[in-house]
């Protein structure tokens, strides 16, 4: 019975040490509920306030994540303009599991001009330059897949790892500095209300604690967002290297597009048709009898449209003949003895 009193002892120990732990848990974060509720209705006594230094560190980490997380959605954007091949990188990543390989648009674009060249026969000239089109934009795909393992690896991974460790620890401490503070005024403001000396005492005590603890995570997150303000300078040779990047990739690609014309002749192919100059029907060809020949008096300018027309403008005399089986339109003979097809409502005979 001893030695089961003796076990017992430490076991109940320490559930009391436990359940204490958590009654100041409670305690605390009710106190600190309170504390920030009151702010938001502006009620509190007062309000402890960073200064200006500590504020203006404060915009400026803020600056720098922002300006990141757009150059790092962009850049990751132009790198994978796909959004579902961009989102499996990420699921994939997250999974520490290599992601599928999917060929680029280059890469199809060159596998189907191949794939044309080949059915139209590669000794024919089409065929030929369709096969060669294809091996430069798989070449082309080949260089933008390796321009992607560079910038993933140079400018992506760096940018990504910058936010997601540096500037999310910092504001990590920030939260908690945060939650330091409201400590801190809930402390001034029970020292502002004690009324026994006994309790102000303690108060005081409490408030000496926290008001130590509040300046030394103070001191650290200003130490750490200096760091991050002086150093962020560094993510410029990363950007660097995305020009790097993009340069050899294009350098690159240009030189497989100047070569793919090399030793090509093109030669466009004559027709087998032979194509004489039409003769334009003389005006005796038109078989009209002078004696339906008829004087007239252009009213409206008309433009002729085709070679059976001709172009008359208005004020001019001219010689209309009717043609048979049609009611709309004259053959008018000009002075110059050019002639062509006019409509009859142009004219006013005379």
């Amino acid at each position: 019975m001893a030695t089961s009193n003796q076990e017992e002892r430490p076991r109940s120990e320490i559930l009391n040490m436990k359940f204490g732990d958590l009654k100041v848990f409670a305690s605390t974060s009710f106190t600190r509920a309170k504390q920030f509720t009151v702010e938001k209705l502006g009620k509190a006594d007062s309000v402890t306030t960073y200064d200006d230094e500590f504020e203006h560190l404060i915009q400026q980490v803020q600056q720098i994540k922002t300006t990141t997380e757009k150059i790092l959605t962009q850049v990751y954007s132009m790198v994978q303009p796909n959004p579902g091949i961009r989102f499996e990188s990420r699921v994939y990543s997250k999974l520490d599991r290599p992601q599928p390989h999917h060929s680029s648009p280059h890469e199809f674009l060159g596998a189907e001009l191949s794939r044309g060249g080949n059915e139209f026969g590669p000794e024919t000239q089409y065929g030929g330059y369709l096969v060669r089109c294809g091996e430069v934009e798989t070449k082309i795909g080949a260089s933008e897949r390796k321009f992607q393992v560079k910038v993933y690896s140079e400018v992506i991974t760096p940018l990504r790892a910058f936010l997601e460790v540096d500037i999310k620890n910092i504001l990590a401490e920030q939260k908690i500095l945060y939650v330091k503070r409201l400590d801190l005024d809930a402390c001034r403001t029970a020292v502002k209300k004690a009324q026994i000396e006994e309790k102000l005492q303690k108060a005081e005590n409490a408030l000496r604690l926290v008001q130590a603890d509040y300046d030394m995570q103070m001191d650290m997150v200003r130490k750490n967002m200096t760091k991050i303000v002086e150093t962020h300078v560094n993510n410029l040779g990363h950007v660097k290297g995305l020009m790097s990047a993009l340069k050899g990739h294009y350098t690159e690609c240009l030189a497989h597009l100047e070569n793919v014309d090399t030793g090509i002749i093109l030669t466009t192919p004559t027709s087998s048709v032979t194509t004489t100059e039409s003769s334009k029907m003389t005006f005796d060809e038109l078989n009209v009898d002078e004696e339906d020949a008829r004087k007239a008096k252009v009213l409206y300018d008309f433009d002729a449209e085709n070679e059976s027309q001709v172009t008359v403008l208005s004020g001019q005399i001219i010689t209309v003949y009717p043609i048979e089986d049609d009611d709309d339109h004259y053959i008018a003979k000009l002075d110059d003895d050019s002639f062509g097809q006019i409509p009859k409502m142009y004219v006013e005979l005379l």
